[in-house]
């Protein structure tokens, strides 16, 4: 007899857990996607960094420097400078400071 007073809770309690392991298995499908979206970026993120290394890493700016007439150190000493053109001399302006920058 006092048995029978705890089917309906009983009942009400299985429905709960029903919906809670529903619900969990939404969660664990939803967490499932992100997992694989975040793997898929990190393949993304490898493959742009690979992209940016030829653009911006060091032999690409090792290329672009010897293309734009800069010289590696250590062929320095293999160099001869052929004409040597002494700094223009400075002339004082009398409206304040002015800078002047000449690349040779």
């Amino acid at each position: 007899m006092r048995l029978t007073r705890f089917v309906p809770l009983y009942a009400v309690l299985v429905l709960v857990l029903a919906l809670i392991g529903g619900f969990n298995q939404v969660r664990y499908r939803h967490q499932a996607r992100l997992i694989e979206h975040k793997s898929e970026l990190h393949e993304l993120i490898s493959d742009l960094r690979t992209d940016a290394a030829q653009i911006q890493g060091p032999l690409a700016v090792g290329a672009w420097a010897r293309q734009t007439g800069m010289v590696p150190s250590p062929e320095v000493g293999r160099l001869r400078h052929v004409a040597y053109f002494p700094a223009p001399q400075a002339q004082a302006s009398p409206a304040g400071l002015e800078m002047r920058t000449i690349w040779r």
